[in-house]
């Protein structure tokens, strides 16, 4: 880019985000820029605390995004990690929430976000530089121009989970990671690889209680244990052995033994009700022996517990569920 089209680029950048959002705004983004002696804690806060906040999308997010995405080799080294932790928010929460309006305007940009990144020194970009590549990688093409350049970029970093994970979501082959030593590494490669030995990799790093920490707080920051469990469920089970068959049952029955864990995409693998009778009659009648003697699930998660049931084509009641139980241990 010559040195005109990059002046262009950025008065182009200040006057859309200046006719979007008020003067003050206007004036915490400018404590970002490199050159500005003003802390640019503020300018930060403005966007995780007014332009993204709670897992909200505005109005306004579209056009702080783009100057963002514009201004992105302009900003000061401590800002420019913080905006490509923000890009990355912003990237998960449009994959999480695709139906939502703003979600909608904003997967648009998805071109020019990952070209803005992809043009960035990465060394600038910090931890969150290869999560946020992963984040925006929807609806393409494995052959395209695009994805080939990120996977090329992708492969030039040391290998970790949240790395890897990206490298999947943008087509990459992680199956040679599948037996690695690494608990996140080889987690994002199963999560990745929907063949037999994934599924079996992913029914075992389901089944160590620290993944959840792994998935949520290394690979994805802004995910939850709930994607990896209901990706599980998707799975072809036919091919697996009957070792592994009872290790999934053992881990429906530990996730609906546990506090705050996701059991209910389990349902899907019952052998009764609207399931596909992945798990057999007696790895059934114990997890659904679990959701009933789990006193949370019919108190704080009540509403959840009994829609997620309804939805399975099972009784909604504890009282009705426990002589079901009952009558299939008989």
């Amino acid at each position: 880019m010559s040195q005109n089209e990059q002046q262009k680029q950025i008065d182009d950048a200040w006057a859309e985000v200046s006719a979007a959002i008020s003067a003050p705004e206007v004036e915490l983004l400018e404590l970002l820029i490199k050159d500005d002696s003003g802390d640019p804690n503020d300018g930060i806060e403005y966007l995780f605390g007014r332009a993204v906040h709670q897992g909200t999308l505005y109005d306004i997010t579209l056009p702080v995004l783009r100057f963002c995405v514009r201004m992105l080799d302009q900003f000061s080294l401590e800002a420019t990690e913080w905006v490509v932790v923000w890009i990355q928010l912003v990237g998960s929460l449009i994959r999480d929430f695709p139906e939502d309006p703003y979600a909608i305007q904003l997967h648009k940009e998805n071109t020019f976000v990952v070209e803005a990144l992809l043009a960035l020194d990465a060394k600038k970009g910090g931890e969150y530089y290869t999560r946020a590549l992963g984040a925006w990688a929807w609806y393409f093409d494995a052959e395209d121009e695009l994805a080939y350049r990120v996977r090329a970029r992708l492969r030039e970093y040391p290998v970790d989970g949240g790395t890897l994970a990206a490298l999947g979501a943008w087509g990459g082959d992680t199956s040679a990671y599948l037996t690695s030593d690494d608990l996140g590494v080889r987690t994002a490669a199963a999560f990745h690889d929907r063949s037999e030995a994934g599924t079996a990799a992913l029914i075992e790093v389901l089944s160590d209680p620290k993944t959840e920490d792994v998935w949520e707080q290394i690979i994805e920051p802004d995910g939850r244990i709930d994607d990896v469990v209901e990706e599980l469920v998707t799975r072809d089970f036919s091919g697996i052995t009957e070792a592994e068959r009872a290790r999934l049952g053992s881990l429906a029955i530990f996730y609906a033994s546990t506090d705050y864990m996701p059991w209910e995409p389990f349902l899907q693998l019952i052998n009764i009700g609207n399931g596909n009778g992945v798990l057999n009659t007696e790895a059934t009648t114990r997890f659904l022996g679990a959701v009933v003697d789990d006193n949370d699930a019919w108190s704080i998660s009540a509403t959840f517990t009994i829609d997620a049931l309804k939805k399975a084509g099972l009784p909604s009641s504890r009282e009705e569920l426990r002589k079901l139980v009952k009558s299939m241990r008989d």
